[in-house]
């Protein structure tokens, strides 16, 4: 399917429908909504960004840039959430999405991008194919209660958004 004209922004009250069913088909719509209203508080106060990625209408991908609420740790920011309507995969709508969120981390002064995955799923290769690093693997760190595979090795990445050389 072609990805024609992709639009990358904020997510609104009224994609819930839509990214249930495209993007986290594990949640229930209630859940969705409630996800959504949680985003959407939380970027009013600037510490999350929750992103779309819209193709005619239709909500194919999303990602949330989020802040690290520590001290110490206000220069570092996770991407979670980062999925992409599998008819949509592989036409560079991942990459879009990033993009937004590396600049829209720079604005906010965030040097560190972080983010983790399942290991031994397709998401580790994007991951380094968008440019991050793998730092850590936790065995055993991700435990699914719904699915085909139970346990998960949880992999941890990082991306640098200015060059601190």
């Amino acid at each position: 399917m072609s990805s024609g004209q992709v639009t990358i922004r904020l997510v609104q009250e009224t994609d819930a429908a839509q990214l249930r069913q495209n993007c986290f088909p594990l949640n229930t719509l209630e859940e969705t909504q409630a996800q959504i209203a949680t985003n959407l508080r939380t970027f009013a106060e600037g510490e999350v960004v929750p992103l779309v990625a819209e193709v005619h209408g239709e909500v194919v991908g999303a990602v949330t840039l989020q802040r690290n609420p520590h001290r110490l740790r206000r220069h570092r920011a996770e991407l979670g959430g980062l999925v992409v309507h599998s008819p949509y995969q592989g036409q560079g709508i991942a990459r879009r999405l990033v993009d937004e969120c590396r600049q829209r981390a720079r604005a906010m002064g965030i040097d560190i991008l972080e983010l983790s995955c399942r290991g031994g799923e397709p998401a580790e290769e994007v991951y380094r194919r968008l440019g991050f690093r793998e730092y850590g693997r936790l065995p055993r760190g991700l435990v699914e209660t719904r699915g085909r595979r139970p346990e998960f090795d949880e992999v941890y990445f990082y991306e640098e958004t200015v060059d601190v050389r």
